[in-house]
């Protein structure tokens, strides 16, 4: 990497952490005095886990192997189930803090609800963060099978139509120009920093040696047409590879492997976070598009609604998870879950380390059912929180003095001030019924879903 490019780093992250760390003050410990805590909806992300693609399938992208991980592919790893314990625990630490639930044992076990995709990540973290939050309680986790019409995280859908993946095909060319490779051409830079990392060479001054019977990044095709399956969209690009890859290499970074692995030493930890744009930049077309985001999401919108709504009423409503009077609802999913859930209702943040609307490992968008005191008045307050890659690397305990990254998030067609941006529960509803109204993809799997 050239220094150039390195200072340039250096000052913008400087910016960044001036600007970000003013934001996250903003944020209020614990619950003021006017108002009642009634619900707390925490959409989680997985912990940290192995790379999903088959040991050495990459390794002709580079010029050296990537690095072996302890666990089959995909699966969380001992030490990501001890970072979603330690995010557990501050869980308990920072809802403790006002007496809303005990700061020890397990008198709110009873008002815990988890549900988690029933995949071994997703699974393995769900306990990870009962162990932080609530140990030694035995908090049932339940799962949400993918093949049931109901699913939570599941991107399944059998009764996708032509018509929908036409829809989603023009939603995706109408936002990159109609050209499919606009998608690189947008993103070259960043493209040529990751080619250099995989070939350890500059792509203009690599020798026919160095690239010999390897797959150029730069070089692989530009496609994008209607899906099969229950896909809506295929996208090939040097986007999508290299999102994966950046993806890797934060995921190296946060395991602990020796700087020496995690992109074979070429990197440093600023850059990775850096490189985490092409994550963000794919995410952004692949999964936040309408009508992708609402197809998607559409279950996971209104089960959080309804989850809300029953918090509020203390009646049982159809479709939320959980009962009423329950304190706090865990959903342990993945980091599509949350982009297109934020998608659909067009939410957006920034964290330290990394681009626009980062979904780390562990990271969460949170959801605050509040009421007033004196005039009984609902609202909902949604932040995003995860632990910083550094805290994630050096296992950093947490508390309320060292607490993860966690700032405020805005829901449009709410009119909620620019400290706290609360929504009143009414507005919320309308937001997300707003959302999920012009999509008949999602109307046809609601209709379904008991």
């Amino acid at each position: 990497m050239n220094s150039a490019w390195r200072n340039h780093s250096r000052v913008f992250f400087l910016l960044f952490l001036a600007l970000f760390g003013a934001c996250e003050t903003t944020i209020a410990a614990g619950v003021p005095d006017s108002d009642e805590l009634r619900l707390v909806i925490v959409l989680s992300r997985h912990g940290v886990r192995s790379p999903t693609a088959k040991p050495g399938s990459l390794d002709v992208f580079s010029n050296q192997p990537w690095p072996t991980w302890s666990v089959a592919p995909g699966y969380l790893t001992p030490r990501g189930k001890q970072l979603m314990s330690i995010m557990g625990q501050w869980y308990r630490d920072y809802y403790s803090q006002s007496g809303w639930i005990a700061a020890q044992g397990c008198a709110d076990a009873g008002k815990t609800f988890v549900v988690a995709d029933d995949e071994e990540r997703t699974m393995e973290s769900a306990h990870g963060l009962m162990d932080g939050f609530l140990p030694g309680c035995n908090v049932p986790i339940h799962a949400s099978p993918k093949d049931a019409p109901d699913a939570l995280f599941s991107h399944s859908f059998t009764n996708v139509t032509d018509t929908d993946r036409a829809m989603a095909l023009a939603a995706v060319l109408g936002r990159i120009g109609g050209d499919p490779k606009h998608l690189a051409q947008a993103n070259a830079m960043a493209l040529a920093i990751m080619q250099s990392v995989l070939l350890g060479c500059s792509p203009d001054h690599c020798t026919s040696e160095q690239t010999q019977s390897k797959k150029l990044l730069i070089e692989q095709d530009s496609a994008i047409g209607p899906g099969k399956g229950d896909a809506l969209v295929e996208i090939k690009s040097p986007l999508h590879n290299a999102s994966t890859f950046a993806e890797n290499f934060a995921l190296e970074y946060t395991e602990g492997m020796p700087m020496s692995q995690v992109a074979w030493g070429r990197l440093s930890p600023l850059q990775i976070g850096e490189l985490l744009a092409l994550h963000t930049s794919y995410s952004d077309i692949a999964l936040r598009t309408s009508p992708i985001a609402r197809t998607y999401a559409g279950n996971l919108a209104t089960t959080i609604l309804a989850t809300l709504k029953q918090g509020a009423s203390d009646r049982q409503m159809d479709k939320a998870v959980g009962e009423p009077g329950d304190h706090l609802v865990f959903l342990i999913g993945h980091d599509t879950n949350i982009t297109t859930l934020a998608g659909t209702l067009n939410m957006h943040w920034m964290i330290a380390e990394q681009p626009t609307d980062p979904t780390s490992t562990g990271g969460a968008l949170v959801f605050e059912l509040r009421r007033n005191r004196t005039t009984g008045a609902n609202k909902v307050r949604v932040y995003y929180v995860s632990q910083t890659m550094e805290q994630m690397r050096h296992m950093t305990p947490l508390s309320l003095q060292n607490p993860p990254q966690k700032v405020p998030v805005f829901v449009p067609g709410c009119r909620g001030t620019a400290t706290d941006f609360d929504c009143t529960l009414d507005e919320f509803s309308e937001a997300v019924n707003r959302a999920l109204a012009s999509d008949s993809t999602f109307e046809r799997h609601s209709a379904i879903a008991h």
